[in-house]
This record gives C-alpha cells, structure tokens and sequence, in this order.
C-alpha cells in the first residue's frame, strides 16, 4: 500500500540550479569507500524546493522540482535504469518556496503541494496519472507562508494540511472534508514567529504534534487533542539561531528526539516521550553545515546524520553508535559546493542513495559500505 504522503523520509529542501535530463556515470574514490556516481546535467533555473514521491505509480521515486524565478514545478520520473527524464513542467501563478506530496483527493494518487514565501496562498495541483497535474485548486491563507505539511491530524483518513507563516505569528490548519475540499481552518497565533515545522507524536498518544523553530532561540511543542486542536506548550530555549530542525527517534526508544542544526554544529535534544526534552548534547564540526538529514545508511537500523558542508566542498556521514553518539566515517570530497544532501531509495533495491545538491546538480551515488 503506497504511503500517502510524500513528504516523510524523502525530502530535499534546497537552493540548487539544475534539470535532470540525462545522466552520465563514472567511478570516484572517496576517502572512504569506491562509488557509482550519477551526474544530471544542469540548467540556469534557480530551483527553491526539490522533493522526491512516486508520482506515475510505478513504485519508483521521481523529483519534483520548484524552479523560484521561471515560476514552475518540474517533473522528472525515474527510468528503469535509474536514471531520469523530464516529463512534465507545471505552470505556478507564484515563485515556489516549498513543495510537498499527498494524496489530497483521497483517490490513490499523489498530489502536489506549494508555497510561495511571497504570496498569501497554497496551490494543490491534482494528479491525474501517469504523472500529470492537469488541474489545480487556490487556499487562501490572508499571509504568505514558511512552510507546509501535509499530515492526517484528526485520524479520518484525510489529509490536512499546516502552514507556517512567514511574517507574523500564525500556524494555521486546514481541515480535509474529503475529496480535497478544505472548509474548515483553524489558527493558532503563537508566542514567536514560525520559521519552519515538525510534524511527529512527541507525546506516544498516535496523534501527530507540531513542532515549531521560531526566532528568538525557541522551539516550540504544540501537543494535538485528537479533534485537530492544538495546545500550546512552553517554549524551550536554544543557545543559538538555529538553520533547521529535524524529528526522529534517534537512540530507538520509540520517542521522538529532537535535532537542532546551526551554522557550524548541532545539537540533539533526547525525548522523554511526554513532550519534553532533555539538555541538549552539542555536536561540534570542523565545517560549515547548510543541511542536515538522517537516514540509515548502513543498514544496522540506526539512525545516522548526513551533513552538507558546501564552503570545504565536503558531505559527512556521521553514523550512530546505537547510544545517540556519533562517529564521523564517511567524508564525500569530490562534488563542488554540496548544499543539501540526503538518503533516497531511488532504485527500490531496499538500500537508500546519497543524493547530493549543489549549485549545478543533482547527484545519485551508490555507496558500498
């Protein structure tokens, strides 16, 4: 059964020039390992948010990509041999700021999601099959947006959809009544500014909370009352501006921990599964970090941290000792200025991809670990 999200484990928020046209492969040597790397041609398209989903049904994951300045989303499925091909380019009214996927119309296909930082509005664009959006539908939201989630908060089978927005304290939630008509919106008006979102169970009641990053150094945890409420919790502080956050189980006690990344450091805030966190543990590194995802890389069911360091031209795989401690393995030091990096099970093979971002691509490599 196909999840109806896209959005979960699959995610590259990035700031990349490229179109994925065709492919060349050559063999490198990293300081680590030998891999298979898979090199996508380029573009002068300036692209904000590149997400990854199964769009045309064939259990392959494709890249959806939002290009900011020629306002459209572009469609790259995956080919059999793991390689991509444009398929189609989706015109958007605005600039994409952020895109993800769900089946919003509840008939077995995923739909697209954007946001434009600029405009008071979020666009659903439908998938007809076989990977086309030929129609799409306008929510209003009064103020332009930060950031959206498409997640099931009520347990009605339907996907809601949260937004973030950009400048002033507001978290709205739109209520799915079925068939993608969203009727009801409820807003919450939080003590600081939203800057991005979570949307995981901190509390282990199988209900989905929010998590907030806001300004000033505050995270903030609203706990969800089973009816699409939230409430509000206190604030916790952090000791510096944080650049994004991430939720996850990391030493598997089925409690959610909490990642938070900064410039050149991050730190892990370990759940107690009742909404608090403990103290933070700092990770320091020798780089500057521009993304931080998790993924398991080695297949040990441990959750590992895959940094972008893009000013030494360096991507660190940091991975778990099993007790919430890392160590530092594997350094990817031959790809120009990587911005974002993640883990991706692009061929369906059971074993995740690193796929790496940076000003001119999009690169796929096999790691043999």
């Amino acid at each position: 059964m196909k999840k109806r999200s896209g959005d979960a484990e699959k995610t590259l928020s990035t700031e990349v020039t490229t179109m994925i046209t065709t492919a060349t492969t050559t063999m490198i040597t990293t300081e680590t390992t030998t891999t298979m790397i898979i090199t996508t041609t380029t573009t002068t398209t300036i692209a904000t948010t590149i997400t990854s989903a199964d769009v045309n049904e064939d259990d392959k994951l494709d890249i959806i990509v939002g290009n900011y300045f020629e306002k459209t989303i572009m469609i790259f499925l995956n080919l059999d041999d793991g390689t991509f091909t444009q398929s189609k380019t989706v015109s958007y009214k605005f600039k994409p700021s952020h895109i993800t996927t769900g089946d919003i119309n509840n008939d077995g296909k995923l739909d697209i999601i954007a946001i434009s930082s600029d405009e008071p509005d979020i666009t659903v664009f439908y998938n007809a099959g076989n990977g086309n959006f030929n129609n799409s539908m306008i929510i209003s939201t009064e103020v332009p947006l930060a950031d959206v989630k498409a997640v099931d908060i009520n347990k009605d089978n339907k996907l809601d959809l949260i937004v973030a927005c950009s400048f002033e304290a507001c978290i709205i939630v739109f209520l799915n009544d079925g068939d993608g008509v969203f009727s009801k919106q409820i807003r919450y008006e939080p003590t600081y500014f939203p800057l991005s979102l979570e949307v995981i169970d901190v509390n282990n009641d199988a209900l989905p909370d929010i998590i907030t990053r806001h300004d000033y150094f505050k995270i903030t945890v609203f706990l969800n009352t089973d009816n699409g409420n939230f409430i509000e919790q206190k604030s916790t502080s952090i000791s510096l501006d944080s650049r994004f956050i991430k939720a996850i189980d990391i030493n598997g006690d089925n409690k959610s921990d909490l990642l938070v990344g900064y410039s050149s450091s991050f730190q892990i805030h370990f759940g107690f599964g009742n909404s608090t966190f403990a103290n933070p543990i700092e990770h320091c590194s020798n780089y500057g970090i521009t993304s931080l995802e998790t993924a398991d890389f080695n297949n040990d069911n441990k959750i590992d941290i895959i940094l972008s360091h893009p000013y030494n031209n360096k991507t660190s795989i940091l991975f778990n000792t099993g007790n919430g401690t890392f160590i530092e393995q594997k350094i990817i030091d031959n790809i120009d200025r990587p911005k974002y990096a993640s883990m991706i099970d692009i061929n369906s093979d059971g074993k995740a991809e690193l796929v790496i971002a940076n000003d001119q691509t999009i690169t796929i490599l096999n790691l043999h670990c």
